[in-house]
Order: C-alpha cells, then sequence, then structure tokens
C-alpha cells in the first residue's frame, strides 16, 4: 500500500504518534526538569537554575523528533491498514460464503 494512501486525519495520527513517542523516550529528562524547576519558589531562578537540566529534555525530544521516526510511524500505521483490509477482506468472504451456503439450502 503505498504512503500517499494515508488520509489526512491519518497524518495527524501518524504525528501525534509521533510527538507522544518522543516525549515518552525522554521522560525521565522531562521529569529530572520539572523536579529542578518545581524546588524554586521564584521562576526566574528556576530558569537560571535549572537551564542544564531543560537543555538536556530539549536535546533529548530533538533527537526524536526527526523525519526518520515520522517515516517509521507512517510504515507502523500503513502495516496496520493494511491488516485491517486483510481482515474485511477475509470477514467479507466468509460473510459471502455463509450467503452462499444458505442460498443452496
Amino acid at each position: 500500500m503505498p504512503a500517499w494512501i494515508i488520509t489526512p486525519k491519518e497524518e495527524q495520527v501518524i504525528f501525534e504518534r509521533w510527538r507522544k513517542k518522543a516525549f515518552a523516550r525522554c521522560d525521565d529528562l522531562i521529569k529530572a526538569y520539572v523536579e529542578c524547576s518545581n524546588s524554586f519558589e521564584n521562576p526566574m531562578d528556576a530558569m537560571k537554575n535549572c537551564e542544564a537540566a531543560n537543555k538536556r529534555s530539549l536535546d533529548c525530544v530533538a533527537s526524536y523528533q526527526k523525519m526518520e521516526y515520522l517515516d517509521q510511524e507512517r510504515d507502523i500505521l500503513i502495516a496496520e491498514k493494511k491488516q485491517k483490509q486483510k481482515i474485511y477482506r477475509q470477514r467479507l468472504q466468509e460473510a459471502k460464503e455463509l450467503r452462499d451456503q444458505e442460498a443452496q439450502k
């Protein structure tokens, strides 16, 4: 199944999966930044003192938000779509065979 068969709604699903997986892979670094920033009452102090933790978390997310990972998500969705199509065709065939059996009775 060619990639151009993906609908705009499916492209949104792919993008959302891609984004969620990038953040999930960097969850520990993001949590470390949040803990660091929550340890300061003054937001300016948090920004200054947690700059390194913030940079690490942002770099991690950026490393997973590349086209290669988006293409992987696209391939996963296409494989899912093929599987659903296969199941649909099987059920359609089974229904046709059942109708044919009933017609022969």
